[in-house]
């Protein structure tokens, strides 16, 4: 068989790929020459209106060379999305936020610990790590120094950072405390002695995961303890991101994650529970997935593959954890009973139900 015809093509297709990489390569300096600009004139790092115009461009480009708009679309927003994270790292990198600050990261070899001395690094900030698993190069004994620091970040394992707290609040460290807990039910003591002791205090909560690289579309929770100024200095660590800032009450924080984490933490598990025991091979229903399936699966196969210790924290300390367990269990059970039962309007409206709800935020 005559392959030579088919080598040329593929040849030909070769040199596409390369120019294309070089054109890739083109636009990201020129990306960064916008990143440089908008750090000089101060202008924000996303500009949603260009980012439609870029994208709107791009999908009539591909319609007017035969070329499926909605393909475009998504490689395209993937390469936005790439510059974006550039630009952000290049203001985080430039802001000097850090400059002649320190910062101690207790727990900074877990994976949030590592994300804080990184993030914290790239602003200027010498950055000491305590933590009792760590061999790092600036790794030490909280305990055994003198807590002067600009900013300590807790950011060990729940029981742990109740731990820790309390004992930071006899050391009496000068600079600010805090916490980075996804539940605070077993902090809410420790953090009130550490106000007593006459600490610095802030409690946030982080609504991403240590290998997210772009904080766009994220949020961070900021809790005020009472320290007004102090809320306002930790704020500032995250002024060069594009990170949405969300102030919340202490006592709110718990029953909302209850939902926010504890409810599609514990769904996913459950999805990924069922599909493991149910004897069917992982490849066979991938192979015959329905975009539904996908979706769910790839959120669940994220969830399963975190620090299963860290989930289970996440439900049992929770104070609403059971209450919203609850809801979840007689929920399923009662479209258990109304399938089994054939009461296909009672199905409509439990849909309807949840479908009402969520035009209410629209």
């Amino acid at each position: 068989m005559d392959t030579s015809k088919l080598d040329a093509l593929r040849r030909n297709l070769d040199k596409i790929d390369e120019q294309i990489i070089k054109l890739l390569a083109e636009r990201q300096m020129n990306v960064d020459a916008i990143g440089s600009v908008k750090l000089s004139t101060k202008s924000p790092t996303r500009d949603y209106q260009r980012e439609k115009q870029v994208i709107d461009n791009i999908m009539n480009c591909a319609v007017e060379n035969k070329v499926d708009p909605e393909i475009a679309k998504q490689i395209f927003s993937l390469i936005i999305r790439t510059s974006l994270e550039k630009q952000e790292n290049q203001k985080i990198n430039t802001s000097g936020y850090g400059s002649k600050k320190s910062a101690l990261v207790i727990g900074g070899q877990g994976k949030m610990g590592q994300w804080f001395v990184r993030f914290l690094s790239n602003q200027g900030f010498k950055v000491d790590i305590s933590d009792i698993h760590s061999d790092h190069i600036n790794n030490i004994d909280y305990t055994q120094v003198e807590l002067n620091y600009d900013y300590i970040i807790v950011a060990a394992p729940i029981a742990a950072s109740a731990k820790i707290l309390q004992e930071l609040a006899t050391l009496q460290p000068t600079g600010i405390v805090m916490d980075v807990g996804s539940i605070k039910s077993p902090l809410k003591l420790p953090l009130m002695k550490l106000v007593d002791a006459g600490c610095k205090v802030v409690s946030i909560h982080p609504m991403f995961g240590p290998d997210i690289k772009l904080l766009s579309n994220k949020h961070v929770i900021f809790i005020d303890l009472g320290d007004a100024e102090s809320v306002n200095n930790v704020k500032a660590l995250f002024q060069p991101t594009m990170v949405e800032q969300i102030d919340m009450q202490l006592e709110d924080h718990d029953r909302l994650v209850a939902y926010i984490l504890g409810l599609s933490h514990v769904i996913n598990i459950a999805f990924m529970s069922v599909l493991s025991e149910s004897g069917e091979a992982a490849d066979t229903l991938a192979q015959l997935s329905s975009t539904t399936f996908d979706a769910q699966l790839a959120i669940g196969e994220n969830v399963v593959s975190e620090n299963p210790h860290l989930y289970f924290e996440i439900q049992k300390l929770n104070n609403y954890s059971k209450s919203t367990l609850n809801a979840l269990g007689d929920a399923v059970q009662r479209i258990i009973t109304v399938v089994n039962n054939n009461q296909e309007q009672a199905f409509v409206k439990i849909m309807q139900k949840a479908q009402s709800y969520m035009q209410s935020r629209k």
